[in-house]
């Protein structure tokens, strides 16, 4: 446990420790590596592993509470010098020569005596062979080790199967289309909408936990992107999450998000929620403006959010005429400061969802 102990504040060390935000992204990674620890150690029992559990719990705890009450943290020891290995010298004076009559002593052989006992042992007149080397007494116990080896590697091959067998129904399911494979990192949340031109947005618990996801835009793939006058967009982020950051220096500088026309084909005569996940850089706020152009399908017009430095879902909603077919895709616009002060807006993630 020391030694996790020290990679989180190695971790922290690297880092802004002053930053709660990222204290709890290290926490969270540890934490996740500690449990694939504990899952892959077949050896642990139930009780084991709430322990270094506790543990792990108490040595987060200090971290936290040393930043808190001395407002920063503790660097790593260094590590101990490794002292140089000296090879002995001798001079001739101290190697002293042998006299004739003490250059070897001969070792002398006495009779030891057998030990005696009250009750003799049974001594057996058998041949030693690789089955019968040890005393009778011990026996047992070599068979009940042997056993129980036995029980922990049936035990080991059992948990291995267990989580092959979960691991093969949670990819059925993914592939059945039954879970989500990339799920939204917040819950759900209209955010603040400030103002709105025209389609009022969805009130804060009207997204619907029923219908089908369909991906719009994810970091991993830009290519359905494009950028209008001045603004720009570029892929940012770390190993815990991506992002798009996107730059609006003036109100006709938009990022359009592309809407291939398959996806516009399944949202034909249907009420669909748009779900943009966003947020800005740290300690930072601005207002963004939503617009989209879907063709001979219509539009969603123009609605503004304002966005904090925490994940949030800004949702927008249309209802699309049943007796019209997409002549082509369509274009998610957002600007990123409504204001026109250059404020970026790290996008997340664009989904739609067709309410059941």
């Amino acid at each position: 446990m020391e030694a996790i102990e020290q990679a989180i504040r190695n971790a922290l060390a690297k880092s802004d420790a002053n930053n709660p935000a990222i204290r709890q992204k290290i926490y969270e990674s540890a934490w996740g590596a500690h449990e694939r620890s504990l899952a892959a150690n077949g050896a642990l029992d139930d009780d084991q592993r709430e322990d270094r559990r506790e543990r792990l719990k108490a040595s987060i705890t200090r971290i936290e509470k040393e930043i808190q009450t001395e407002g920063t943290l503790t660097p790593p020891p260094a590590p101990a010098p490794v002292a140089e290995k000296r090879e002995p010298v001798l001079s001739r004076e101290t190697i002293q020569p042998l006299q004739p009559e003490e250059a070897r002593v001969e070792p002398s052989l006495g009779i030891v005596s057998e030990p005696e006992f009250d009750t003799p042992e049974t001594v057996s007149t058998d041949s030693v062979t690789a089955d019968n080397y040890r005393p009778d007494r011990l026996r047992p116990r070599l068979q009940r080790k042997a056993e129980h080896r036995k029980a922990s590697g049936l035990t080991k091959l059992l948990i291995i199967l267990a989580m092959l067998a979960i691991a093969l129904g949670v990819l059925w399911l993914v592939a059945s289309g039954i879970i989500n494979s990339k799920p939204s990192s917040v819950p759900p949340s209209t955010g603040n909408p400030a103002a709105s031109d025209n389609h009022e947005p969805l009130k804060e618990g009207q997204l619907s936990s029923e219908g089908t996801w369909i991906t719009i835009f994810d970091p991993s793939d830009s290519t359905r992107v494009s950028v209008a006058g001045r603004a720009t967009a570029s892929v940012d982020g770390d190993q815990l999450e991506k992002f798009l950051r996107i730059k609006s220096p003036s109100e006709a500088d938009d990022v359009n998000f592309e809407v291939g026309e398959g996806v516009l084909e399944q949202l034909m005569g249907k009420q669909a929620v748009f779900d943009i996940i966003a947020k800005t850089e740290d300690g930072t706020s601005t207002q963004i403006a939503v617009s989209c152009d879907f063709g001979t399908l219509g539009d969603c017009g123009r609605t503004r959010f304002d966005v904090s430095d925490a994940n949030g879902e800004y949702l927008v909603q249309k209802q699309f005429p049943t007796d019209k077919k997409p002549s082509g895709g369509g274009v998610i616009k957002i600007n990123s400061d409504v204001s026109q002060t250059g404020k970026s807006v790290d996008i997340i993630s664009i989904r739609v969802q067709i309410a059941n």
